[in-house]
């Protein structure tokens, strides 16, 4: 078998694997007293953030997906799971038929504005080993994100 690479950790994809799946673990166990999965969580405090820093009718679904970078049908899932827990309510768009506008719940508010305190802070223990070097990690991963 032959690779351009002499070593794994020359692989940036490969250390990329590595890396989300320590991050992932860590966030996990963040958010198991919650009892929310990492996507709950994601949309549950998207939803929030975006209701709260927009000034339009709502947040669809379409773009509460677009938002996270997650599958539309992924996205109804988790959302109808968070809807079940009684953290987010879906009522028809006013001018969309098509689709529905989607809002946190007093009790989704509360546990996301909990869960995030949590999640960040694992992610400023993961990390922290960087140091000022934060910065250019997140300027490389949005630069990847926008492709």
């Amino acid at each position: 078998m032959s690779s351009e690479f002499n070593k794994a950790e020359e692989s940036p994809g490969f250390m990329l694997w590595q890396v989300t799946n320590l991050w992932q673990k860590a966030i996990r166990n963040a958010l198991e007293p919650f009892e929310l999965t990492h996507p709950q969580f994601v949309l549950l405090f998207s939803c929030k953030w975006l209701n709260e820093h927009n000034d339009h009718t709502g947040i669809t679904q379409v773009q509460l997906a677009q938002h996270a970078q997650m599958d539309v049908n992924v996205t109804s899932q988790v959302l109808r799971t968070l809807e079940k827990k009684g953290y987010l309510e879906r009522r028809p768009h006013p001018t969309d038929a098509r689709a529905n506008i989607i809002s946190v719940t007093k009790a989704g508010d509360a546990v996301a504005s909990q869960a995030v305190k949590a999640v960040e802070m694992e992610d400023r223990a993961f990390f922290s080993g960087l140091g000022h070097e934060i910065k250019d990690l997140n300027r490389l991963l949005r630069q990847l994100a926008r492709r």
